[in-house]
């Protein structure tokens, strides 16, 4: 007796990839819709809901629900991109309709996201970027073996101070007046033709 085993795709797949070296974690989504001869489905509609893996009974779920684009050079392909807002789990349901409104499928996936591994994955200082900060923002860098002079000479240094006030406008005599006078203007134009 011979047995013939294959492997068939799902009609919907959802596949989770994180964005190596973007500063904000964003997690790139791509759903990938078949139809039911397993050729790439075009003319579907992919929502995405991401939400918390780890939520406290009772406490309100914060998913939010994106509407996937499709891919311009990948038939059958709708992407994504979220971008979390704290570290922890996620979960991610994919619903695709078709142009009718009918339900395709739907697929399920998740991942982690750790927002502090980027910035302390190394201890070491990063000189090319501290260097590029100081030179787009007119500061300098100063080595531990000329601090002293450094903080000597800051009381001769000129710092800009900006000060942000808010000032009412009523508050000002002149607008006042013309309040004021606005006023009694128009009790004074009832008053001569005869209104009340």
């Amino acid at each position: 007796m011979r047995w013939l085993v294959s492997d068939v795709p799902n009609r919907v797949d959802l596949a989770i990839e994180t964005q190596s070296g973007d500063a904000n974690s964003a997690v790139n989504l791509q759903v990938r819709v078949r139809d039911p001869k397993f050729h790439p489905l075009d003319e579907a509609s992919v929502s995405v809901e991401v939400q918390p893996a780890m939520v406290e009974p009772g406490s309100p779920t914060n998913s939010i629900r994106l509407q996937a684009e499709p891919s311009l050079s990948d038939p059958g392909l709708y992407e994504a991109t979220y971008v979390p807002r704290g570290s922890g789990g996620y979960k991610a349901t994919a619903v695709v309709t078709n142009s009718v409104g009918a339900e395709v499928g739907r697929a399920e996936g998740g991942w982690s996201t750790d927002l502090a591994a980027e910035e302390f994955r190394s201890l070491t200082p990063n000189f090319a970027l501290l260097e590029a900060i100081a030179k787009k923002t007119g500061g300098e860098i100063i080595s531990a073996s000329k601090l002293d002079a450094f903080t000597q000479g800051l009381p001769q240094r000129h710092a800009p101070v900006m000060d942000s006030w808010t000032f009412p406008v009523w508050h000002t005599p002149a607008i006042f007046g013309f309040a004021l006078a606005c006023f009694i203007g128009e009790w004074g134009l009832r008053r001569w033709k005869g209104m009340p």
